[in-house]
């Protein structure tokens, strides 16, 4: 039986002027205790001093303590496509139409090291569940459309004791119910996918394509993901049959809906009506903030649009919402490095979410509510749960918007898998001791301040 054991770890999003006794068995959490003060033990090294994944007495120093990271929304198959696929429009359209053309140029491992690439970029940053939409494009023919998909699989296969991925394929139904093309739909879900995903507000029949994609759904039983309403035209509104086909179907908290930039720009009373059926529906939401800010409102003057959804109104009606990657260095999104604390950063920003209270949302906007979304089990901080979490050389959730902490110790099972040290550059010896004096001394003054 192989053990870790922590001490001074500080859990914000259960008590933040306290610190915890952690103990992991096997894979799992053991013991939370509340400490009476701050413990100093002799035999417990500190994170600094760690040096392999065996070491199993360690003293967090007060550092916070999350679960992993949840990215409910990314696109590995595209990401790090940035030098083939130029956008210089910075537009939506643009990009699927540059995107499009390049697809029958990329190989399965072409996409595969992508794709990886990104994955192992997320884990590094503390994420340790991803769901990934993947191309799936019938016009480019049988030899194409499977590539991206079977790249993706790929990955998820040899990562799989690393990081949760689930792949959720992007299906346009032809208009014409072309045999062959729905086979080939039929042999993706069959090959892997973990549910159904597409963007039927692109179609020149919405309606049809939702009622398509609930039958599958159904058919094999699988959840649903959806690009719904990204647009910056009011009048896109493919939500409202979305609602009106989950409570038909009885899908109640088996769909999600990512995007939602239409309901921004939407008429006050109409938005909070359908965001009040969404979440009756339990109809998940996700917001994109990195990408949405960068594609929407590009034919604004003046006052341009930031084409985030409306984050306040859906957490206030109680439905979950995930704050998520999207896209990484592509023609969706040329920045971006599958950071979760970044794209936080980002939602606390476009959202004004900056109070003590606004951010733990935002933390939980990447941990608990997409964990919910992706239906995730054994998840969290808590006995019995799996033990997958992230250190952060951070004493408050302030303190980690504030300096979005290079350090990191990343922990999948209670393994150690990855350890970020920030190196001191200071060439001059009295700075490099002031740097130090004030490390140690804002250190005491945080934890008498919180936790004696």
């Amino acid at each position: 039986m192989s053990q870790l054991h922590l001490l001074n770890v500080c859990l914000p999003l259960e008590d933040p002027g306290s610190l915890f006794e952690i103990i992991i068995n096997d894979d799992r959490y053991e013991k939370i205790t509340k400490q009476p003060s701050y413990l100093q033990r002799e035999d417990f090294k500190t994170l600094e001093a760690l040096n392999s994944s065996s070491d199993s007495f360690i003293d967090c120093q007060g550092y916070v303590l999350l679960p992993g990271f949840v990215d409910a929304h990314m696109h590995l198959d595209k990401a790090y496509s940035l030098s083939k696929v130029p956008n210089a429009s910075g537009t939506l359209q643009e990009a699927v139409i540059n995107y499009r053309k390049q697809s029958p140029h990329f190989t399965v491992e072409e996409i595969e090291y992508r794709a990886m690439k990104t994955a192992l970029n997320a884990l590094s940053h503390g994420t340790t569940a991803i769901r990934t939409h993947v191309n799936f494009e019938l016009p480019l023919g049988e030899d194409v459309v499977f590539r991206a998909l079977t790249a993706v699989l790929n990955v998820k296969e040899k990562l799989k004791q690393y990081i949760t991925i689930q792949v959720i394929p992007m299906f346009l139904l032809p208009d014409d119910d072309s045999k062959r093309e729905l086979e080939w739909i039929e042999q993706a879900i069959k090959m892997g996918a973990d549910g159904i995903g597409g963007a039927p507000h692109l179609a020149e029949n919405p309606e049809k394509q939702i009622d398509g994609l609930f039958s599958l759904a159904e058919k094999y039983d699988k959840p649903i993901d959806l690009h719904v309403d990204e647009s910056d035209d009011p009048n896109v509104c493919t939500l409202d049959y979305i609602i009106q086909k989950t409570m038909e179907r009885q899908f109640h908290n088996r769909v999600v809906a990512g995007h939602l930039c239409s309901l921004a720009p939407m008429e006050q009373e109409k938005a909070l009506s359908l965001i009040e059926r969404m979440a009756a529906a339990q109809i998940g939401a996700v917001t994109l903030p990195g990408a949405n800010m960068y594609l929407q409102g590009r034919f604004d003057q003046g006052i341009v649009r930031r084409g985030v959804t409306r984050i306040h109104e859906i957490l206030q009606s109680g439905a979950t919402l995930a704050a998520a990657s999207d896209n990484v260095h592509d023609p969706f999104h040329p920045f971006g490095k599958a950071d979760l604390l970044q794209i936080g950063l980002l939602t606390a920003y476009v959202a004004h979410l900056g109070s003590g209270e606004g951010l733990k949302q935002i933390i939980r906007m990447i941990t608990e509510y997409p964990a919910k979304l992706l239906n995730l089990k054994n998840y969290g901080v808590r006995c019995g749960a799996k033990a997958s979490f992230v250190l952060l050389k951070a004493r408050s959730v302030e303190d980690i918007f504030t300096n979005l902490p290079v350090e990191r110790y990343v922990f999948r099972n209670g393994k150690l898998l990855y350890q970020s040290k920030k190196a001191e550059h200071w060439n001059d010896r009295q700075l490099l001791m002031y740097q130090h004096e004030t490390e140690s001394q804002y250190a005491k003054f945080e934890r008498n301040l919180q936790y004696v």
